[in-house]
C-alpha cells in the first residue's frame, strides 16, 4: 500500500497518479507544493469533469448527482466537449432537487385526463395552478352545458369547444414545461 489520499483520506496503492475512491489527483512523495494539480476535496463530476465541493455533491456546472470519476480536464483545454460547455444541454436535465418537470408525464397528465373531462392538469403539473383551475371550471362548463343541450344540436357546438380547448391545453402543456425547464436550467429556481 502507498499510503492514503490527500483529499479523502482513503487508501490508495503505490505509484496511482489518481484515487479510485474519489478521483483526486495525487502527486507523486517528492513532488512539494505544486498549485497546479492541486486536489478536489470533493473529486470530479463524472459528467462534465468540474471540481466538486463534496464527494456526493451535485456539480455546480452541469447538476450531475452520482459522482464517478471523470480525470481532470486538460488545463490547456478547458473545454473538453467540443464546443459544448454544458453536455447536458438540449437533453432532459438531471433530476436535482425536484426542479425540473418531466415532459412526458406533463404531457400524459394533459392528454389523459384531459380526455377523461379533467383539462388543466398539465398546467397545475408545471405549476400555473391558477390558469390550470381556470381551464378545469371552462371545460367542466363546457362539457356539462354541452351534453345539457345535445338534444336542441346546439350542444355539439358546445362540445367542439370543449375539444378545441383540450388541444390548446396538451399543446400549451409542452410549451410550459420547455419554458419551465430553461429557466431552471439557467437561474436553478423555478419561474413562477
Amino acid at each position: 500500500m502507498g499510503g492514503t489520499c490527500s483529499s479523502c483520506g482513503a487508501m490508495i496503492s503505490t505509484g496511482s497518479q489518481i484515487c479510485a475512491s474519489c478521483g483526486a489527483p495525487q502527486r507523486p512523495a517528492g513532488s512539494g507544493s505544486s498549485t497546479q494539480s492541486q486536489p478536489s476535496p470533493g473529486g470530479f463530476c463524472g459528467s462534465c469533469g468540474a471540481r466538486l465541493i463534496s464527494k456526493h455533491s451535485p456539480c455546480p456546472d452541469c447538476g450531475h448527482v452520482k459522482t464517478t470519476f471523470n480525470p481532470q480536464p486538460d488545463p490547456g483545454n478547458p473545454n473538453p466537449y467540443g464546443g459544448n460547455p454544458n453536455p447536458n444541454r438540449g437533453y432532459p436535465p438531471q433530476q436535482q432537487g425536484g426542479l425540473y418537470k418531466n415532459k412526458t408525464t406533463a404531457l400524459i397528465l394533459a392528454i389523459v385526463l384531459g380526455f377523461l373531462g379533467i383539462e388543466g392538469i398539465g398546467q397545475i403539473y408545471v405549476g400555473k395552478v391558477t390558469k390550470g383551475v381556470v381551464i378545469l371550471i371552462l371545460c367542466f362548463a363546457l362539457w356539462i352545458i354541452g351534453y345539457a343541450t345535445l338534444a336542441f344540436y346546439i350542444g355539439i357546438a358546445f362540445l367542439v369547444a370543449g375539444f378545441i380547448v383540450w388541444i390548446w391545453s396538451i399543446l400549451d402543456t409542452n410549451k410550459l414545461v420547455d419554458k419551465y425547464n430553461d429557466f431552471v436550467s439557467k437561474n436553478g429556481r423555478a419561474p413562477w
